[in-house]
């Protein structure tokens, strides 16, 4: 049974199912083949470069982007009561 009803996977003899083309992401992600790119260019997504595309894990994927974000305007890190680059070094 296809998990996705319209989306043809090839299934290939010596083939991971884990392993996907940036075509099979996309289409696993909703996403257009030149977004999905996009992302394995900025790192967003883990990627293997073959040649001029890409090769995904779909577990590796699915764990990336499960992972929280921060929110823009959240502070990443704790913050300190000293000014950015005054140098002093962090209260105990």
């Amino acid at each position: 049974m296809n998990p996705m009803p319209g989306v043809e996977v090839m299934s290939l003899p010596g083939r991971d199912p884990d392993v996907l083309t940036t075509s099979e992401l996309a289409a696993k992600l909703g996403l257009s083949p030149q977004t999905v790119r996009r992302m394995a260019n900025a790192g967003q997504i883990p990627a293997l470069k073959t040649g001029r595309d890409f090769r995904y894990s779909w577990e590796a994927v699915r764990h990336v982007l499960r992972q929280p974000r921060d929110l823009p305007g959240e502070p990443a890190d704790e913050p300190t009561d000293d000014p950015p680059g005054s140098g002093a070094p962090p209260a105990p």
